[in-house]
């Protein structure tokens, strides 16, 4: 089997899914899900997509953020911590699995902190800011922190729950401000900068963090 830079490989068979889906983990581990059976037809396909698994790998390996090892340690509100100091995550991880169960136990830990933690911040910024959402909404995100629509909705990505407070207020804030600017332009960025003065460096920062 194809072994890109010698990365465990770990094959999940899904007769539902209509493509073969390729995701790298925070430890290297390159997962593929997939309806085909033929193993030469998925050695194809990783050999195909080898130039970006490999990408992918590098970019890891080089990330200066401090990556977990799954399912004895966490990333939390911007620090690397033991499992064991959240005694309801380190219950619910002992029904895991499988990595891709932890992964999920993960996730849905991160959803409960964000619904219970956000909502009291992004309601402070927007007194501040003078600037109210129409709804609030949680969901994980693979691409970006944040979003808001043109009807005034801000969706903020549950996994941001790994970041410092200081990046999670950045996240609440540009979102907020969207609500008056719906674009990146020097009054979009002089309205955040009233709030987080700091907000350049938090946003050269957070380009430098991968989600996930």
């Amino acid at each position: 089997m194809f072994d890109a830079s010698n990365s465990p490989i770990t094959i999940h068979y899904r007769p539902r899914n209509r493509n073969t889906y390729i995701t790298i983990t925070h430890h290297g581990e390159v997962c593929v899900r997939t309806p085909i059976k033929d193993e030469k037809r998925i050695r194809l396909i990783l050999r195909e997509r080898e130039s970006w698994i490999r990408s992918k790998l590098i970019a890891i390996a080089s990330s200066p953020l401090d990556y977990h090892t799954l399912g004895e340690t966490i990333r939390f509100r911007g620090e690397c911590i033991s499992v064991t100091q959240l005694p309801n995550l380190s219950e619910t991880l002992k029904k895991a699995k499988n990595s891709i169960h932890i992964e999920k136990y993960y996730s849905l830990f991160y959803k409960n902190e964000a619904i219970l933690t956000l909502p009291s911040r992004v309601s402070h910024y927007a007194r501040k800011m003078n600037l109210h959402p129409k709804e609030i909404r949680f969901k994980k995100m693979r691409r970006r922190w944040g979003s808001c629509n043109s009807e005034g909705i801000v969706t903020l990505n549950t996994m941001m729950m790994q970041l410092t407070y200081e990046h999670i207020d950045y996240i609440i804030v540009h979102e907020l401000a969207h609500l008056r600017h719906m674009n990146h332009s020097k009054e979009f960025h002089a309205l955040v900068r009233t709030i987080l003065e700091n907000e350049r460096n938090l946003r050269r920062e957070l380009k430098q963090i991968r989600i996930g």
